[in-house]
């Protein structure tokens, strides 16, 4: 039976896509969506229960974020980019920071950002003084809390701020994945308490259940996953609806060629092996912590695994759909031409790239 969750995300899988093209205009999530978002609890998908968030586990947050996903790559972007980035926050940083953030913040407990060591912390009595620039802060626009990441020492560290303590920059003209307000933005140099930081390798959750052990690489390795997932499914869904009514001229329908037959066949197969591994994985990750172990270098680097070969799947099928389509996907409005930049926009990110398979195939071979 589907959770609650995911029966939330699919009820609003109609507005998320009529809100799309108005999203891709104005570079950021609509009113709507955003105030939908809030209203189901999905930007608390992976909030611990005790700060009143779902604590969705990661084969429940991967099937819920894929379902968004597949409604519209834009918001499901921007809600992975929030979902992880809030559950952060929220599993490991420090009591002061949580309790301003969670429990008495005027602000919307929802952060974004990017934790990439680009900017400076120097440790201070109590704290930070931090400072740098930064990109990609996917669900910004209606986030009240901005992540960044520093190098300190040996150690990667995150921390965040209010949004207001922060220089939006702007510089979010793409081809894909337009409505995700994925700005430039700048911290200037301030001082910051150590709650609201954490060690980004190597932090412990100081509150909430088994999930947050997996960490943060694992942790957001389910959006990514979901996004490849989601967007690759429901590409091949349009090129189904759309096939039985195209026909180039003096050619039989696309749905009776039997190199499209073939084809779209192989598509097939590759999204359903692609979203059972992944599922499989994911699911036994959650285990291993539910049980109180870790997953073993092998399963870990499996998830980056699977994520990454899931998103190059997700991109064949995509071309493929988009390809067999005609004009029909190149005409606006077309959902297909959407998954088609959406998609594109996605495999360019830094942690699908190629290097996460040679990583993973060292584990594999056990060593170097």
């Amino acid at each position: 039976m589907p959770s609650p969750l995911l029966e939330a995300a699919r009820s609003l899988a109609p507005l998320f896509e009529s809100e799309a093209a108005a999203a891709e205009s104005a570079g950021e999530l609509t009113p709507s969506t955003v105030a939908a978002l809030h209203e189901a609890g999905l930007f608390a998908l992976m909030v611990p229960s005790s700060l009143g968030g779902a604590e969705a586990d990661a084969v429940t947050a991967l099937e819920v974020l894929t379902e968004v996903c597949r409604a519209d790559g834009s918001t499901g972007w921007a809600l992975l980019a929030n979902v992880t980035s809030t559950a952060f926050a929220a599993a490991y940083c420090g009591e002061s920071a949580v309790k301003e953030m969670f429990t008495t913040g005027t602000r919307p407990a929802v952060h974004a950002g990017q934790f990439a060591p680009r900017g400076t912390a120097e440790p201070v009595a109590g704290g930070y003084r931090v400072a740098g620039r930064y990109s990609f802060a996917s669900g910004s626009s209606h986030a009240g809390y901005l992540a960044a990441g520093a190098l300190c020492g040996d150690q990667m560290l995150a921390y965040y701020v209010p949004k207001e303590q922060a220089v939006v920059l702007g510089n979010w003209d793409v081809m894909g994945l337009a409505g995700t307000a994925s700005v430039d933005y700048e911290i200037p140099e301030q001082v910051i308490d150590a709650d609201w930081t954490f060690s980004l390798l190597s932090a412990e959750p100081l509150r909430g259940g088994p999930v947050y052990r997996l960490g943060v690489l694992s942790l957001t390795s389910i959006g990514h996953a979901a996004f490849a997932l989601g967007v690759g499914q429901r590409a091949m869904e349009e090129i189904t609806a759309i096939a039985g009514g195209k026909a180039r001229l003096g050619a039989v329908p696309v749905r009776d060629q039997q190199l499209f037959q073939h084809d779209y066949a192989m598509h097939d197969a590759a999204m359903q092996a692609a979203r059972s591994w992944t599922f499989d994985v994911f699911g036994q990750a959650q285990a291993a912590v539910d049980a109180g172990s870790m997953p073993d270098a092998v399963l870990a680097n499996r998830l980056r695994q699977a994520t990454t070969w899931s998103t190059r799947v997700a991109a064949d099928a995509v071309r493929f759909a988009y390809t067999w389509s005609g004009s029909d996907g190149l005409r606006n409005p077309s959902v297909l031409g959407r998954c088609f930049r959406d998609m594109h926009a996605g495999t360019q990110h830094l942690f699908v790239d190629n290097n996460t398979l040679t990583q993973a195939a060292q584990a594999l071979l056990g060593g170097s």
